[in-house]
């Protein structure tokens, strides 16, 4: 039976030197401003999430709601605006935008200074996209826990959003990635269950079965907000993160260090 990761209790203590660091900062408050289209009930239970986490750090959220009528240009001059106030510190769009906004999402991700892309989205940010630096970092304390050196990673989804971050970053880690970027269940079958490790990110509830990962495995899945991996890959793994309680707390916290990383460089 696998070990069953608990992102909350994992970025508990992280929480409280985060809060101290802030409070080490000369009475900046770092402010993230976080535009939220549409109604998506899991994008909004996320933001809700990172206004919560904030505040226990010390930090604060802004939540700006774009309703329906409301088009790609006014979120721009919003976003410019937001550039220009320098008691913001980050902004980032919570994705993904409605369907009228996705022909415009590059323009609007585009809008938002490089210094203030906390959420790692621009190629040109200083920031790790704080979703794949989660998946990554319990990727790590996996290993440190297991006492085990992961010799191939396995990345489904790798051609999405998540999974390009997540290869980048674990090509720089010095990680042996095997991509998938179709979601042919014979290839994760037969090539899947090969690695040991895998970082799921495509979506899918209850893609990964058992049968496509090798025993002892260590599994993430950032599916949200419903989980990519069957339950009953939790047999056969040897560590796994549930949905919702693993990836999802880990994420806000990273998220909430680029906004204090950002707070600190912007102040000096």
């Amino acid at each position: 039976m696998a070990i069953i990761f608990d992102g909350k209790k994992f970025v508990k203590d992280r929480e409280v030197a985060l809060r101290i660091r802030i409070a080490g900062m000369g009475g900046v408050k770092p402010k993230l401003a976080s535009i939220l289209a549409g109604n998506d009930p899991a994008s909004t239970l996320y933001v809700n999430l990172k206004k919560k986490a904030a505040e226990r750090v010390g930090a604060e959220v802004e939540i700006y709601t774009i309703h329906d009528r409301i088009g790609p240009d006014h979120i721009v001059r919003l976003i410019k605006y937001l550039n220009a106030d320098s008691q913001t510190h980050g902004i980032m769009v919570q994705l993904p935008l409605p369907k009228r906004l996705r022909e415009n999402q590059n323009e609007i991700i585009g809008a938002i200074a490089p210094n203030k892309d906390v959420d790692g989205l621009r190629a040109d940010s200083p920031f790790v996209h704080p979703t794949s630096l989660a998946a990554l970092q319990i990727l790590a304390f996996a290993e440190s826990w297991l006492k085990r050196k992961i010799k191939k990673l396995a990345v489904v989804g790798a051609s999405g959003m998540v999974g390009r971050h997540v290869v980048a970053e674990a090509v720089h880690l010095g990680y042996k990635i095997q991509k998938f970027t179709s979601l042919n269940k014979g290839q994760l079958r037969v090539r899947g269950s090969a690695a040991d490790a895998m970082i799921t990110a495509t979506g899918k509830p209850g893609l990964i079965k058992a049968d496509m990962v090798g025993k002892g495995v260590i599994v993430i899945d950032v599916g949200s907000p419903k989980g990519d991996v069957d339950p009953a890959v939790s047999k056969k793994a040897g560590f796994i993160t549930p949905v919702p309680g693993g990836v999802g707390p880990v994420t806000v916290f990273c998220l909430l260090e680029n906004l204090v990383t950002a707070a600190y460089a912007q102040s000096i």
